[in-house]
């Protein structure tokens, strides 16, 4: 077995280094300049450990790039990691990077900045072994996946379709399990229309769509549950013009997740009868405002990743390179999307939260790092790097 861990713990302080310098950079997915000057410092590792880089420039959001070594052997991994975080400009200066006993804090530390550079360093550890069957080790640096990748999904997807493998490395679960399924993330609009009325003259002459906007609030969280892993939720709502007008106008914003994906379409069905008191599918139908007529637009734009056969196989790999290790990890289901979801749904074998161990991401005070996680975690990818590539290699000639 190769010795991943003396590898890695030599080049932890460069690592330590490098991450308080991207999470003391602020970097929100809007402020380009500072997601570029991530790119920089992550461009110049991948450089420095001989990766080939492919610059992806971006006008509107910060540049991506596609780095990669090349092998002998047949298999291909794609690792994904993000460049940008949630936090507005300024979160670096009031949060700066700092230890609290044996955890790292600041914005970004567990997402993803920890993921990135444990990607980078792992697959360093790797060319360092001289270990060269696989055809390509790759890792695609996306900068505006805290906002659903909304360009890179269609980027990276050129260098995973196909692969053997999507590695993507956000931060392990607190209890430091990895990541085998994500639900899949819509948003929809429903726009509810009514008709004005002065509330004390004349009440009756007017349909209100505030009333009619909380029922079917009401009628909508009734599916909460209705097939296993469904969630829905009104997150925001918006309506009416003063407190004596009947409101001829309200909008919600609803938040759904699904566990699989035969799910979707038969969902947004019942919303639909939900929003006509339809019986069959509510435990009891809710009044319809009389005059008032409802709108539902949107879809799931992140389809689920779900734990499949191919992935399954990854996590038995993973597993047995953490217990090679002295350490053992689970797997489990999340209801957060991330690229993972994008890789699954091109029919890559894909596993998720593959960086340390951390929590409280989005919370600048309190998002941490477990310190003494971080080199048993890069040294387990990247001898599950090895594992994928071996286990993966066909005879000359065969078809990848």
């Amino acid at each position: 077995m190769i010795d991943f861990l003396s590898l890695i713990s030599a080049a932890l302080p460069n690592y330590l280094r490098d991450l308080e310098t991207l999470v003391n950079t602020d970097c929100g997915t809007h402020n380009k300049a500072g997601v570029d000057s991530v790119a920089r410092v992550v461009r110049a590792r991948f450089r420095e450990f001989g990766a080939e880089v492919i610059d992806l420039p971006q006008e509107k959001y910060g540049d991506m790039l596609y780095a990669r070594w090349r092998g002998k052997g047949t298999a291909r991994i794609v690792m994904i990691g993000h460049l940008d975080t949630v936090y507005s400009d300024g979160a670096a200066a009031q949060f700066p990077f700092h230890r609290r006993g044996a955890r790292l804090m600041g914005p970004g530390v567990n997402d993803m900045k920890s993921g990135l550079l444990a990607g980078i360093y792992a697959a360093h550890a790797v060319a360092q072994t001289g270990f060269d069957q696989f055809a390509e080790i790759g890792m695609f640096c996306n900068s505006e996946e805290e906002i659903g990748s909304p360009v890179s999904r269609e980027l990276y997807a050129q260098f995973a379709r196909g692969a053997d493998a999507a590695l993507i490395l956000e931060a392990a679960r607190e209890s430091g399990a990895i990541v085998s399924a994500r639900k899949g993330v819509g948003t929809y609009t429903l726009t509810v229309r009514g008709k004005s009325a002065h509330a004390g003259v004349e009440p009756e002459k007017g349909a209100n769509a505030i009333l009619a906007l909380a029922r079917y609030t009401e009628s909508l969280h009734a599916l909460n549950g209705w097939r296993p892993g469904v969630t829905l939720n009104v997150g925001v709502v918006r309506g009416g013009t003063r407190p004596n007008v009947i409101a001829d106008r309200a909008e919600a914003e609803i938040d759904v997740r699904i566990a699989h994906a035969v799910d979707a379409a038969p969902l947004e069905e019942a919303m639909r009868a939900a929003l006509v008191g339809d019986p069959a599918v509510l435990s009891g139908a809710r009044g319809v405002v009389p005059g008032v007529s409802a709108e539902l637009t949107g879809g799931i734009s992140n389809p689920p990743m779900e734990k499949t056969d191919a992935s399954a196989r990854l996590v038995a790999l993973a597993k047995e390179s953490a217990r090679e290790l002295g350490f053992e990890i689970e797997d489990v289901a999340t209801g957060g999307g991330s690229d993972g979801n994008y890789t699954a749904a091109l029919g890559v074998p894909t596993i998720d939260g593959l960086g340390p161990i951390g929590g409280k991401s989005h919370n600048a005070l309190e998002e941490w790092l477990d310190e003494k996680s971080i080199v048993p975690r890069m040294a387990m990818l990247a001898g599950l790097i090895v594992k994928i590539a071996g286990k993966n290699n066909r005879p000359a000639g065969a078809r990848v």
